[in-house]
């Protein structure tokens, strides 16, 4: 099993939504049990670039049998998500605790 968060560092525009997609093609194929959670806490603008983005990284995990979740959703990106109807499409942590009891890795992206 393994556990991957993955940081966007920056908003999920064209270039951060390109970066997050190619960051999580290279996790593929992940092993059995795996978990990804992206965390937002630094993308305070999404746009359909990044929503597209989500919905493909969410496709893939679910091919894979990943779970995935959404972490640190700021305001502006929770509304996006909501106008677009795909929250529900999500599940979301309060905190990497709630999830992980094992070693974690990191990816920024």
């Amino acid at each position: 099993m393994t556990n991957v968060v993955l940081r966007p560092q920056r908003n999920l525009d064209i270039k951060g939504a390109s970066m997050l997609q190619q960051r999580v093609f290279n996790l593929l194929p992940p092993p059995e049990n795996s978990c990804w959670v992206i965390d937002l806490v630094q993308v305070n603008v999404i746009n359909h670039f990044g929503l597209t983005a989500l919905m493909s990284v969410r496709r893939a995990a679910r091919q894979h049998r990943c779970r995935i979740y959404l972490l640190n959703v700021k305001q502006p990106v929770r509304y996006m998500l909501e106008i677009t109807e795909l929250e529900k499409k999500f599940e979301y942590l309060e905190n990497l605790d709630d999830v992980f009891a094992e070693k974690i890795r990191l990816l920024l992206c």
